[in-house]
């Protein structure tokens, strides 16, 4: 009997034994599945999504040109006799550049003048005669004829002699020059390039949805390269009215009053402002994954990150305009993006 009572003692005892070594795996085996889990979580950074009020902002570049850059035609003929202009000169509109050969216009000038003052004292005394019945109204219509004939003669003659003295079409800095003296033109003959970039425009290009944002006369801030940290201000004159083949519309933006530095074929920044606020969404421009055309984020969820596609348009400084995709109240992964997949489970740090 005492022998049993042994027995079933360290078989109760082995039972304890055994409960509390179960007991202990469970509870270590728990504890490593939680340390697991915890490693195997990604760490990221997130934000809630907000409604905000702004005001649209985008950029687009472009290459500065001059708003007149003239090739110069000469419209007389004749041999160069003296040049006043040289490549580099600053010139102002109808300032005499070159002279031509004009001792034949001025002889053909001199004769088709008095050519037609004869004629016109020949009309008077027809007009006279024709009043006392001594002249007969064909006459004195053929005598008219020839007068206002030869008027026309002297009129071109004029034109041609004033041609002679090749003026400058508009105020402005000569950068090349073709001609030299001795040379002969004819009308057609390239004399003077001529470029005035005291006014100047760049042309550049909006998506369909930007070009609603932005009206003619509208002020731009515009940034140029070579002069970093330098603005110049300047105008929208042109809005295109129809897209090109990348469906962007151009825009036509002008620079006056800038400062001498500014050369045409510097490249540009041009920076938009709409007038308008605009209530929507706004998140950081490092929570977008993927194209401006197949933009998508992470949304946080009990500690999943799900892939979710967006629409987004136009940048608000560091931030990017959303359309399509989230709602005010999503939670977003903004930092730790090169370690996020779909579905991968996350630990959150601020």
């Amino acid at each position: 009997m005492k022998k049993t009572a042994n027995i079933l003692l360290v078989c109760a005892v082995l039972a304890v034994i055994v409960l509390v070594l179960v007991s202990n795996k469970r509870s270590t085996e728990r504890k490593t599945r939680m340390v697991a889990d915890a490693s195997s979580a990604v760490v990221v950074r997130t934000a809630v999504v907000k409604d905000s009020t702004y005001l649209v902002s985008f950029s687009s570049s472009g290459v500065l040109e001059a708003l007149r850059d003239l090739k110069f035609i000469s419209d007389a003929s004749g041999r160069v006799v003296d040049i006043f202009a040289d490549e580099g000169s600053v010139v102002e509109k109808g300032k005499v550049l070159l002279q031509l050969d004009d001792e034949m216009l001025r002889a053909e000038a001199a004769s088709s003048g008095a050519a037609l003052e004869g004629l016109k004292k020949d009309y008077e005394r027809y007009k006279s005669s024709n009043e006392q019945g001594g002249v007969t109204d064909q006459q004195l219509d053929n005598i008219r004829t020839q007068m206002v004939a030869a008027e026309s003669r002297y009129i071109t003659s004029r034109r041609h002699l004033s041609d002679a003295s090749v003026k400058a079409p508009i105020s402005g800095t000569i950068y090349r020059r073709y001609v030299e003296v001795g040379s002969y033109v004819n009308p057609g003959t390239v004399l003077f390039d001529i470029i005035d970039y005291s006014h100047m425009r760049a042309i550049c290009y909006v998506t369909g949805k930007q070009v609603l944002e932005i009206s003619r006369g509208q002020p731009v801030t515009v940034e140029c390269e070579t002069f970093p940290g330098e603005t110049f201000t300047g105008k929208i004159t042109y809005i295109g009215e129809k897209a090109d083949r990348s469906l962007n519309f151009p825009v036509e933006i002008t620079v006056a009053g800038h400062k001498k530095e500014l050369r045409p074929g510097m490249f540009v920044t041009i920076h938009f402002n709409s007038a308008a606020m605009k209530k929507g969404i706004l998140i950081p421009r490092n929570a977008v994954s993927g194209s401006v055309q197949s933009a998508h984020v992470f949304v946080v969820s009990n500690n999943v990150a799900n892939k979710r596609n967006v629409i987004i348009s136009n940048m608000v400084g560091g931030q990017v305009e959303v359309l399509r995709g989230l709602q005010p109240g999503d939670s977003i992964v903004t930092g730790g993006l090169i370690n996020v997949t779909d579905g991968i489970k996350v630990r959150i740090i601020q």
